[in-house]
């Protein structure tokens, strides 16, 4: 999509009186240079109509262009948010394998950079729109005047615009090219505050990641200067060609064609005064490359989380085959392998695993780094759609179209969980019962709740992991999956989670699936899944588990753990 094809979409009900706005202003622009002229061919004896039609173009040329401006400015907003509002219901609805894929940084790097781009450049559009309008009123005044004059203006501007025109390919090579090295240099700046403490702890760290930064710095200004460099080579280029045709018009014509003083110096006036139209073009032209090339990559975006989206469904209207609750879940033989990398990795996978999980147990899922742990959580919530085997529910297979209405059972909070601003999916709690939970997992000292939020967020990883424990509560689905949450709990955390929370929600007949290093533990589990190298290795009653490892020695306890 191009910027004329988005506004003229955006505008289909204002597009007519924009375009005679835009005309209009045009007309009484070069109404205005025929009234100085035919003023100055008479000095002094101009009739007074003439200083009054003076006044009431230049007003109506106000009235017009101010209108212009605005309603230009109006339309790229309102299309801006449409966009952004599409983007986001896309991004709401994809499936998560998909997005994944996608990354975070091209999705914020093309609503922030893009569309600040296309923002920017409003008022550059509409000048560009009136400013070619004036050029066409400008033209037919010249052609009143002299026709070999205007056939040597149109000559003169027409190659000027012919290689004018080509300079454009390379321009727009070159902004995409920095469009690609922004992307970059954001993951590696995202790189450097994700893991800022981690650069802390390792200068050569700090040092190689700085390097690539600067590197990737370095290569977007050499693609953004390249791009501006020859943005200047076309601004001078233009002036030239200007110069060019006030000179034939002043030296040239005179010479092959019979002009008295009077027409000749209408005519070099002219000549000045398409000056500025001529510059309106020359400076929206860029502008409008610019928005192209912005527009061109959010629909790139747009069409991937398209493709993200096809077959899923938010949850909200279709039928719920589960509605009546959860009693089983059931993998069947489930493979799931992640897509090869671009360089030609191996591609990491689980499976094929086979388990059962009833309704109402507490399962811990156990081994070491790399095991499958956090993949087989995903696949067992329906986050990942398995490569070959059945994920069943209720002896029901999951089907991409109702995985969302399945995951509206589950309540999860995973390694990498995110806290919102909001209390969004449970707004309106009770005020009293979220107060009861601050206290229950003592942070009541440590932030509010206010309208529907938590006052702060800043909180030590265990104690956000708390917080998330509350909205999970709160929300009070049938089905519990935890990511090795205890993980940075303190020793009284750690067996209040496992000896307490667990038990009350087993009580109220919760499903609780959680990964799990705490050896100790595994008592408080009806079943203990190990897996290794993305299969699974045992399943056994959790109190089997707990005196498997108590009677193993350390070292081996320290291995399976």
């Amino acid at each position: 999509m191009t910027v004329l094809q988005l506004l003229s979409k955006e505008a289909a009900n204002n597009r007519r009186h924009v375009l005679l706005a835009a005309s209009l202003a045009g007309g009484t622009n070069a109404l205005v240079l025929g009234l100085v002229n035919l003023a100055a061919e008479t000095p002094g004896e101009a009739p007074f109509r003439t200083f009054v039609f003076f006044l009431l173009a230049v007003a109506l040329y106000g009235i017009c262009a101010r209108y212009t401006h605005k309603r230009t400015a109006e339309i790229v907003q309102s299309a801006l948010l449409r966009i952004k509002v599409r983007i986001v219901d896309q991004v709401e609805r994809a499936e998560f394998e998909q997005l994944e894929r996608i990354g975070a940084s091209e999705i914020n790097d093309r609503i922030t950079e893009n569309m600040t781009v296309i923002s920017d450049s409003a008022a550059l559009l509409a000048n560009l729109m009136q400013s070619l309008c004036i050029l066409f009123f400008a033209t037919l005044y010249l052609v009143s005047l002299s026709l070999p004059a205007f056939v040597m203006m149109v000559f003169v501007l027409g190659v000027g615009s012919t290689v004018y025109a080509s300079m454009q390919v390379e321009v727009r090579t070159h902004l995409m090219r920095a469009a690609q090295k922004r992307l970059v240099f954001f993951e590696s700046l995202m790189d450097l505050l994700g893991g800022f403490k981690e650069v802390k702890f390792s200068r050569r760290r700090g040092r190689e990641l700085r390097a690539e930064i600067e590197g990737t710095g370095e290569a977007l200004r050499d693609s953004t200067l390249k791009a501006a460099y020859l943005f200047a080579d076309h601004w001078v280029f233009s002036n030239l060609m200007l110069f060019t045709l006030i000179g034939a018009l002043a030296f040239v014509l005179p010479m092959h064609t019979k002009v008295d003083a009077v027409t000749l110096g209408s005519l070099v006036s002219a000549g000045m005064f398409v000056w500025a139209p001529v510059g309106g073009v020359i400076g929206g032209v860029p502008a409008y490359v610019r928005c192209n090339v912005a527009l061109t990559q959010i629909e790139a975006l747009e069409a991937k989380l398209e493709a993200a989206t096809r077959g899923a469904v938010n949850g909200a209207g279709g039928e719920n085959p589960w509605e009546d609750g959860i009693a089983t879940i059931e993998a069947k033989e489930i493979v799931y392998e992640y897509p090869s990398d671009t360089s030609g990795g191996g591609m990491f996978r689980i499976g094929p695993m086979s388990l059962t999980i009833k309704a109402g147990e507490v399962l811990f899922i156990v081994g070491g780094n790399g095991s499958g742990k956090s993949t087989f959580l995903k696949v067992l919530t329906g986050l990942y759609a398995p490569t070959s085997g059945l994920l069943r529910v209720n002896g029901i297979p999951v089907q991409t179209d109702d995985a969302a209405a399945y995951r509206e059972h589950i309540s999860a909070i995973f390694s990498d969980f995110h806290l919102f601003a909001k209390l969004y999916g449970v707004l309106g709690a009770e005020e009293a019962e979220v107060q009861r939970l601050l206290v229950q997992m003592q942070l009541e000292d440590k932030t509010a709740f206010k309208e529907d939020r938590f006052t702060r967020r800043n909180l030590s990883t265990g104690q956000k992991k708390r917080l998330a424990m509350i909205v999970a509560l709160l929300e009070d689905r049938p089905i519990y999956v935890f990511d090795e949450w205890p993980a940075d709990q303190d020793p009284e955390f750690r067996k209040y989670f496992y000896e307490e929370l667990l038990p009350l929600l087993q009580g109220r007949g919760k499903t609780v699936i959680a990964v799990s290093h705490d050896d100790r533990y595994f008592h408080c589990a009806d079943r203990v899944v190990k897996l290794a190298e993305g299969k699974i290795q045992s399943v056994v009653a959790g109190a089997e588990r707990r005196g498997a490892q108590t009677s193993a020695p350390a070292a081996d306890r320290e291995g399976s753990s």
